[in-house]
């Protein structure tokens, strides 16, 4: 990733926008940004970080980032364009903020943006993402860094790049954490853990199984064991294969045992069953001999009846050969009553039919309808009635056109109302107009004014806004000054009483030289002080004697007593300097309250000023539209006046054209009549006299077909034995009941032959008078049945025990080789897992092994730099901090001196010591980072301060190795303080501190 340009605007200490041009800094590679304290240095690195991941590169929250030297409307912004590869991008955020609302007094919370646009040589910007999270999700790809990792590789914060060696190791393994992603290993200690769980409990459920298996063998067993001889104890359930293996062969002695009982209940059954069924059988031919008798008896005492009824049979059979003629003569008697009712119906329709009718022809109105006319005299009626119809029907035609003239002529008069009413509401309507069109040229003459008074109203808003926060910021930065005064006054009681224990140690130091040097005396060795060999009595070291690490110690807390006095000398004077600055720009609104309540009337002015001139453009288009609206309504106006005349002569016309056809009309067919009427009169009697037409024909036709059938039954009758229709027809009897009678009859006769041939057969003859007694037998195969039965059901519970105990016992000797295998798998798994858990030697986990070679990777890249910028005599090294296996093992740090060719702890480097050391380690965190992330090109770097706690020689390795990277095409941007980096750097940004917010100043020299 390679930064072109970085624009800012209303953010941290930049009140006006700002841009820094890159690419006009790589050319030299390195560059320095300069500046007081305080000034914004450090905002331009967090704003590089916020417009990348909406995340700052220090300790600062995301909250507050809107500057507050801005405008209240300004919107705080930060936009980078950035290349990855061949590819151009800008990326623009505005943080969370609080803005003044659009309308009305209040603020409202506006909630970040961001923006990711993908640029092209003269092409326009395409949208890659439009929301916060899809846009750090798509620079975390595009970049091929984290957050965390680009604070690491890229972009080192004030304070933070020493993080790496001075953490201990639980805080590195943290810190490690977010550089790689080693989730995946911790996941699979997991995973490992969970799966040795689950193959620890397959077996444990596999063992409770073998369990139950037994338990139930032993419960199918119990119904089935033989009692224990007195004084005995039960035999044991069984605990193993073996016990099972036994309880087969018992369960099998005892299937033998209750299967011979079996077949002896079988056998004396069987006996009982044979007597039993001799008895039954000699039982049934006594029932069915009596049984045959008593229905012979029966069936003679009916002979009576049976012979009425072939009596009744006969007759029916002689009255049915006359059947068709006396169904043809009834039938036809019917149709002829039915005929002479349907035509009384049809003579009271066609009278009714004739009275509601009018406008008849004569021979319609004359016919005669009290005596039945003939069929020729209803022809001709008919004929003459539908000659009138058609007379009629062009008279109803005329009438329909004069309707149809008056409802035009009717709706000609509506539509000249309504263009009446219309023209009134148009002119009523441009009146209003004319008074509206007064009131809005005053609006727009006051908008006018409002919108050329905007700027300088808007200007003293803004300068009486300014001197209100000024005026509010006095008495906390009173109380800032007053509280770094305490702070540099404690600071200075703690350098004096630094001084006075360092001189107090010395002292005591001094005063115990020599038995210091006493200790170092050997024997026959020269004495350093004296040349002696000889030491008779050396001296010996008091109680309180003073080493040199105990004056070191005093030494470095006198330093960093003396260091935090300056800090506070600083803080004090910054905070005398802000309060100067407010001060002077509050001017004479000292007091916050008068000044914050001129702010205030300022603002409604500019505000009310704002909303006038903001509706400006609205009531110049509204002014235009209102002409226009005149101008469509006198057209509207006259268009009417034309359109009630046309419609008037329309009605007119119409209604002259409706008195000429109903005239005619009238004249016609009579005054007072309707055409229509008269023709719907007109079709109930066409109907009826047709009806009546048709009625004549079929009572002719009835009375013929009855006189032919009355002489052919006669002739019928006088041949059969009947003297009259009706007593053939009592005799008439229908098919199905002649059929039934034949039956019955039939049925009689079979049965008397069938009881009196049961009686002669040959099986019941020689029975005895007494019914033989089955009872007893019945009841000795009932109580032999229940004992075979309970043999049964004892045989069949041994033989299903059997099968149960064989079933649990192949399943247990299933279970037992699986238990053994399901054992097996749990302890390698667990093995595994707690290995890789860190919870069996060597106790690191595989997580903290994997996060162990990453530091080793950096440790080795760190040395590659580390050597060059100390002149080979410091070197990192990885130590098992924790020892024997503790849960902090494998992360631990220390420092190979090649001076004394000892290690010691990274705690013992002295302040420029451990920046290069830190400086070292956090590029071989760079380093380790772009190898491992599949070689992610690193074109930047950024480093805010540390350089001041280096000596001139150790500044210019430091510098050295910077260059080295700077020649290897990387451009570097460096925050400090030092002189001697403004001497050698001489290009790069200037950071100018103001009371209306920072500004920068890009510059080839300082």
């Amino acid at each position: 990733m390679k930064p072109h340009r970085l624009a800012i605007e209303a953010f941290g200490p930049y009140a006006d926008p700002v841009a820094i041009d890159f690419d006009a800094l790589a050319a030299e590679g390195l560059f320095l940004i300069h500046g007081t304290t305080g000034a914004g240095k450090t905002f331009l690195l967090d704003a590089l970080c916020f417009a990348l991941y909406g995340e700052v590169s220090g300790d600062r929250s995301v909250k507050g980032l809107r500057s507050d030297h801005a405008p209240p409307g300004a919107v705080p912004r930060v936009s980078l364009e950035f290349s990855c590869g061949a590819a151009r991008y800008r990326v623009e955020r505005v943080p969370a903020h609080t803005a003044p609302k659009a309308r009305g007094q209040g603020t409202t919370e506006k909630a970040p943006q961001a923006f990711l646009f993908r640029l092209g040589a003269g092409k326009p910007e395409q949208a890659v993402a439009a929301k916060t999270t899809e846009v750090t999700r798509e620079v975390e790809h595009l970049v091929g860094l984290s957050a965390a990792q680009f604070r690491q590789v890229i972009l080192l914060p004030q304070g933070r790049f020493a993080e790496v060696l001075r953490a201990k190791a639980e805080e590195r393994e943290a810190l490690l954490k977010t550089l790689f992603d080693t989730v995946i290993y911790e996941r699979a200690g997991w995973w490992l853990e969970d799966q040795a769980r689950t193959a620890r409990n397959l077996a444990l459920d596999q063992a409770r199984e073998q369990e139950v298996l037994r338990r139930r063998a032993a419960d199918a067993w119990d119904p089935q064991a033989p009692e224990p001889p007195e004084g005995a104890e039960a035999p044991p359930p069984p605990a193993d294969q073996a016990g099972l293996e036994a309880l087969v062969e018992r369960i099998g002695g005892v299937v033998q045992g209750t299967e011979a009982a079996l077949g002896e209940a079988s056998a004396s059954l069987l006996a009982a069953q044979t007597t039993l069924a001799t008895l039954a059988a000699q039982a049934d031919r006594w029932d069915r001999r009596a049984a045959a008798s008593a229905q012979l008896g029966e069936l003679e005492a009916k002979q009576e009846t049976v012979a009425e009824f072939r009596q009744k049979l006969s007759q029916a059979e002689r009255a049915e050969t006359l059947r068709p003629s006396l169904v043809a003569e009834q039938g036809a008697r019917r149709a002829l009553a039915l005929v002479e009712r349907g035509l009384q119906e049809q003579l009271r329709a066609t009278i009714q039919a004739r009275a509601g009718a009018r406008a008849l022809p004569p021979s319609v109105q004359e016919l005669d309808l009290v005596a039945l006319p003939s069929a020729e005299t209803l022809a001709a009626a008919g004929a003459d009635l539908a000659a009138r119809g058609a007379e009629v029907r062009e008279l109803a035609r005329k009438a329909e056109e004069a309707a149809q003239a008056g409802g035009a002529a009717a709706a000609a008069s509506q539509r000249a109302s309504e263009a009446e009413a219309g023209r009134a509401t148009a002119v009523a309507q441009q009146e209003r107009l004319a008074a509206e069109q007064e009131r809005e040229l005053v609006l727009l003459a006051k908008a006018r004014s409002a919108r050329d008074q905007l700027e300088g109203l808007q200007r003293a808003a803004r300068e009486a806004d300014g001197r209100a926060v000024a005026a509010e910021a006095i008495a906390p930065a009173r109380e800032r000054q007053n509280g770094a005064e305490v702070a540099r006054n404690g600071a200075d009681r703690e350098v004096n009483a630094a001084a006075a224990g360092l001189n107090e140690l010395r002292r005591r130091q001094i005063e115990g030289m020599a038995a210091r040097l006493a200790g170092g005396l050997a024997a026959g060795a020269p004495c350093p002080v004296c040349g002696s060999a000889d030491h008779p009595a050396p001296a010996r070291p008091s109680a309180d004697a003073v080493d040199d690490g105990t004056i070191a110690a005093a030494e470095r807390t006198l330093a960093a007593a003396t260091q935090a006095a300056q800090a506070a000398a600083v803080a004090l004077a910054n905070a005398q300097a802000a309060l100067a600055a407010v001060l002077e720009k509050a001017g004479d609104g000292v007091d916050p309250l008068p000044a914050r309540q001129a702010a205030g009337t300022a603002a409604a002015a500019h505000q009310a000023a704002q909303s006038l001139a903001e509706g400006l453009p609205a009531l110049e288009q509204q002014t235009t539209d209102r002409e226009q609206q005149r101008q469509q309504l006198a057209k509207a106006i006259e268009a009417a006046a034309t359109a009630i005349a046309l419609e008037r002569r329309a009605a007119a016309e119409a209604s002259q054209r409706q008195r000429t056809l109903a005239e005619q009309v009238a004249r016609e067919l009579g005054e007072g009549l309707e055409p229509g009427a008269v023709l719907r009169a007109f079709g109930p009697l066409e109907s009826a006299l047709q009806a009546l037409v048709a009625g004549v024909g079929a009572h002719t036709r009835a009375t013929s077909e009855l006189e032919q059938a009355a002489r052919r039954l006669g002739q019928e009758l006088a041949a059969s034995p009947f003297a009259t229709a009706e007593d053939a027809a009592v005799a008439l009897q229908e098919e199905s009941w002649r059929l039934k009678l034949v039956e019955r009859i039939a049925a009689y006769e079979a049965a008397v032959i069938e009881q009196r041939n049961l009686l002669s057969a040959p099986d019941l003859a020689d029975l005895p008078e007494a019914r033989p007694d089955t009872a007893a037998a019945g009841e000795a195969v009932a109580r032999l049945d229940g004992a075979r039965t309970r043999a049964v059901e004892c045989h069949s519970e041994a033989r299903a025990a059997q099968r149960e105990i064989t079933r649990l016992t192949a399943e247990h000797r299933t279970g037992t080789t699986a238990l053994a295998a399901k054992q097996e798998r749990a302890e390698r798994l667990s093995a595994v897992a707690n290995r890789c858990q860190g919870k069996a030697a060597p106790y690191i986990s595989l997580q903290r092994w994997v996060l162990s070679a990453y530091l080793a990777d950096i440790c080795g890249y760190a040395n590659q730099r580390l050597t060059l910028m100390t002149s080979g005599r410091y070197q990192l090294r990885l130590t098992d901090e924790g020892g024997h296996g503790g849960r902090n093992a494998g992360l631990g740090l220390r420092v190979l001196d090649a001076y004394t060719g000892e290690e010691r702890e990274v705690s013992s480097l002295s302040g420029g010591e451990t920046f290069q050391a830190s400086l070292a380690l956090a590029l071989g965190v760079a380093d380790t980072v772009q190898a491992h992330a599949g070689g992610v090109p690193l074109e930047a770097l950024f480093i805010d301060e540390g350089f001041g706690s280096l000596d001139p020689d150790n500044l210019q390795l430091a510098m050295d190795e910077l260059d080295r990277l700077r020649e290897g095409g990387r451009m570097i941007g460096l925050i400090s303080h030092v002189s001697a980096l403004r001497e050698r750097i001489r290009g790069g940004i200037e950071v100018i501190a103001g009371d209306r917010g920072s500004t920068l100043r890009l510059s080839s020299s300082f």
